[in-house]
């Protein structure tokens, strides 16, 4: 899936990091959505197609920029985040 220049301007913006330079932010908005994926969550047609998707990568951006200086220590995922996941699980076996 291509991320768009819109799509990725609004994730700085959910991360308050509009300064950030791009190979800074889209590897890890690449990292949520094959995470996503391997979750068994497929992405949409496009990131603006659904709402919900949409705010799970920005979450998972954010979670990863926030603790990239954490190497062997994985921090536990936001508040909020697990269900969204199970939620797009849902939908996508439901989908099928």
């Amino acid at each position: 899936m291509t991320i768009t220049r819109e799509f990725l301007d609004s994730t700085r913006s959910y991360m308050h990091a509009e300064d950030e330079p791009d190979e800074n932010v889209i590897p890890l908005i690449q990292a949520a959505m094959t995470y996503l994926d391997n979750a068994g969550i497929a992405s949409p047609a496009s990131l603006e197609e659904n709402e919900l998707y949409n705010l799970c990568v920005k979450s998972l951006t954010l979670h990863w920029f926030d603790h990239r200086d954490s190497v062997g220590n994985e921090a536990e995922l936001p508040i909020g985040l697990r269900p969204i996941i199970n939620q797009l699980k849902l939908c996508n076996i439901a989908n099928k």
